[in-house]
């Protein structure tokens, strides 16, 4: 998929203090992530609307040109003036061009305006990785057919130990740039049938289709390894040695069939890691 990374968003703190009480999927809201804005709908609509009225002037000016000179020669049988005759002509099938390559553009614009708002609506603009609104229907699908076949499906959640620090330490692009080394990290680690998401501040949701439990603990285990040796740095290139990932890990049937259900479970898993010390992997 590809990647935007141009957005520089302020890198919220995932880090907070979680109240003991209860897991932080029943806590937090993540409407933050996939919104369309209403005016960049309204620039799409308007860029498309231009591009078909100047199609419809075109065909219409063509029209009438074609049917003057079928007037002129079928009916009139008028032909007397050659030059504004072959002028009308080459003027005719300008306009029939014009008109061909102004459709050839409507349809560019319709399919770039399509791909825009789909990455608008499914893509966490600053880590390029799929946002909530995405893993959640994505995620109802292949539970879905999990159920249907009778086969596996599995997802990790997991944060950032002591993300908190780096916002307050080295600001917050730094947190930005460690976001999106962590969501880099993630989609080299996963393996093509898997999808990586942002779930919001500094939680992220890998689903694994077609892998029950005892696979989805030893995939969380490489992808905490690779994440532990990657590089994080601050804006003067000092490193930021301090983190850690704590990962939860839920399966279909076990922990539920709907995405609700496996997503609670593994935050609730992922809680239990934080409680027992950070950086680790629990079921």
């Amino acid at each position: 998929m590809s990647k935007p990374n141009e957005s520089a968003e302020p890198a919220r703190d995932g880090a907070a203090a979680p109240s003991p009480d209860r897991p932080r999927a029943e806590r937090k809201e993540r409407g933050d992530d996939g919104k369309v804005t209403a005016f960049h709908i309204h620039e799409l609509r308007v860029l498309h609307s231009g591009a078909r009225s100047i199609f419809v002037l075109m065909f219409i000016l063509a029209a009438a040109l074609i049917a003057y000179i079928a007037i002129r020669v079928f009916l009139l049988r008028d032909v007397r003036n050659y030059l504004e005759f072959g002028s009308l002509c080459l003027f005719a099938v300008a306009c029939s061009a014009l008109c061909v390559g102004q459709l050839f553009c409507m349809r560019r614009i319709r399919h770039g305006a399509r791909e825009k708002i789909e990455r608008m609506t499914f893509v966490d603009d600053l880590t390029g990785v799929y946002n909530y609104r995405f893993l959640e229907q994505r995620l109802f699908q292949e539970l879905q057919r999990a159920v249907r076949h009778g086969s596996h499906l599995s997802v990790i959640y997991f944060d950032i130990d002591r993300f908190k620090g780096v916002n307050d330490s080295f600001g917050h692009e730094a947190g930005n740039e460690v976001l999106r080394r962590v969501a880099d990290t993630c989609r080299v680690s996963a393996r093509g049938e898997d999808f990586v998401g942002r779930l919001g501040g500094d939680e992220f949701l890998i689903v694994l289709p077609e892998t029950d439990s005892s696979g989805a603990l030893i995939a969380a285990e490489r992808v905490k390894t690779r994440l532990n040796e990657a590089d994080y740095a601050g804006p003067s290139g000092e490193p930021i040695d301090f983190l850690g990932f704590s990962m939860g890990v839920a399966s279909c049937p076990a922990s539920g069939e709907t995405p609700a259900d496996l997503i609670r479970a593994a935050d609730e898993a992922m809680y239990r890691a934080k409680k027992s010390g950070g950086n680790r992997v629990c079921l």
